[in-house]
């Protein structure tokens, strides 16, 4: 196994960008992050076709005025797909449509804990959102919604609100909350981020004394939230925990971006490291001890759908085939994430996508491979104002050729593969209803899945 700084190094006073090098990199391969300069191609089918220098007449063009052809939030596919998977309510599916396509509200939270952030919460609350029910009660032009809190989110410290630039540029109260959000954010005071991506942290249950890893950490939004956990579970702000986060990124300027975003923190207990999620080494320090994670959170990389609402884009280019090719990266990280674990410690896997070929299926696929090793959490009662719905035991596996119902049918098949299946680890006899999925509809959010062993 590959050594990384000794945890001596660890507790300096600033965090640390490690670079270690998977086996791949070392016999000549660029791996992700290792581009060559100007090439921006990142998919195997990126590769196959040459790019002339020359103007893509398929990109979009405004029209006379100068105006461009709003995009079309439509994908036929995409809805034939999760209408057959049953993972929403069919009483809610319009809803849920609906949602997706309509922009995503504007949230933060409050860094921090105790009384500095119980005091910043104060003050926006009287000084900026007071002013917008004061002003929308002086008028009957417009009645605009002041910001509302997250129901689920301790102490009333994460806040969300939909405005559109329009209303930002028109009225001079809400102008001064996006310029707030825009300062504090910068300054460390508050952190801009979705509300679903708030999710994972709260259940990887982080104690002062725990090793925690996060595999997948940039852009580092969750990194942050986990360093907060460690420091704010001591009840004070001088203490200095005796565990620590390592936070992993396979993209070497993703981990430029990751050291930049949670540097505000201030924490000696961060080490950044760059290497493949799937080929995560055991870290060993100088003198042979080992060091087993205490709680590993793995939000791998998805298709992403559940960010539809502020990536419109991916409404258009949709397929079943993403979902499908990603499939083995992601039980590959979750497989050496639950090797990496401590006994009797705490592994949250999670994806932005509704898609179950990468939830479900991943995570039936764990536990048969796992043999017993690992047990899925029903962790229904914790965060209990936050809403969900239960995991899925039959799923549907389309690929670009239609359904299939086998993996061993004498059809042809697209890039399928066995564990994608439900019949791989008899899902139907698992527990797989202890998974959540968090819809847009349910709370104005974007979209996730998570399991916790």
């Amino acid at each position: 196994p590959a050594r990384i700084t000794p945890v001596a190094n660890v507790r300096s006073r600033s965090p640390l960008a490690v670079r270690s090098f998977p086996l791949a990199r070392t016999m000549g391969g660029r791996g992700r992050g290792h581009k060559r300069k100007g090439d921006n191609r990142v998919l195997k089918r990126d590769f196959k076709k040459s790019r002339d220098n020359v103007w893509n007449e398929k990109s979009p063009k405004p029209s006379a005025d100068g105006t461009y052809k709003p995009l079309e939030k439509k994908n036929e596919t995409f809805e034939k797909y999760y209408k057959a998977q049953n993972i929403v309510p069919d009483a809610e599916w319009d809803a849920f449509l609906e949602s997706l396509r309509t922009p995503l509200p504007t949230s933060f939270r409050i860094n921090g804990s105790g009384k500095f952030a119980e005091d910043i919460r104060d003050q926006i609350e009287n000084k900026l959102f007071s002013k917008v029910d004061a002003a929308s009660g002086e008028t009957s032009e417009e009645t605009v919604e002041a910001p509302r809190c997250v129901r689920w989110y301790p102490d009333r410290l994460a806040w969300q609100f939909n405005y559109s630039r329009q209303q930002l540029r028109r009225l001079p109260h809400l102008e001064q909350i996006h310029e707030f959000v825009k300062r504090a954010n910068e300054y460390g005071s508050i952190t801009r981020q979705e509300v679903v991506s708030m999710i994972p942290a709260f259940f990887l249950d982080i104690e002062p004394s725990h090793v925690v890893l996060d595999m997948c950490a940039a852009p580092g939004s969750k990194t942050f939230q986990l360093l907060e956990m460690l420091h704010g579970s001591l009840g004070d702000n001088t203490s200095i925990p005796k565990g620590f986060v390592i936070a992993n990124d396979v993209d070497m300027k993703r981990c430029n971006l990751l050291t930049h975003q949670t540097k505000r923190v201030n924490s000696p207990g961060l080490l950044v490291t760059n290497h493949e999620a799937q080929n995560f080494p055991v870290i060993t320090s100088p003198g042979g001890r080992t060091f087993p994670f205490d709680a590993i959170l793995t939000d791998v990389p998805c298709s992403g759908d559940g960010t539809m609402r502020k990536a419109p884009d991916i409404w258009p280019r949709w397929t079943v085939g993403n979902g499908n090719g990603l499939h083995p990266l992601q039980l590959k990280i979750a497989l050496r994430a639950a090797q990496l674990l401590k006994v009797g410690g705490r592994l949250v896997y999670s994806t932005c996508t509704f898609n179950p070929i990468e939830d479900e299926a991943v995570v039936a696929a764990m536990l048969k491979d796992c043999d017993g090793a690992l047990e899925l959490l029903d962790v229904s009662k914790e965060l209990p104002e936050l809403k969900r719905v239960p995991g899925v035991r039959h799923w549907e596996v389309w690929d670009k050729f239609g359904k299939h119902d086998t993996f061993d049918g004498p059809e042809e098949k697209n890039k399928l593969h066995a564990t994608m299946f439900p019949a791989y680890a008899d899902a139907a006899n698992l527990p797989l209803e202890r998974c959540m999925r968090i819809l847009p509809h349910q709370d104005d959010t974007g979209g996730v899945f998570v399991a916790v062993f």
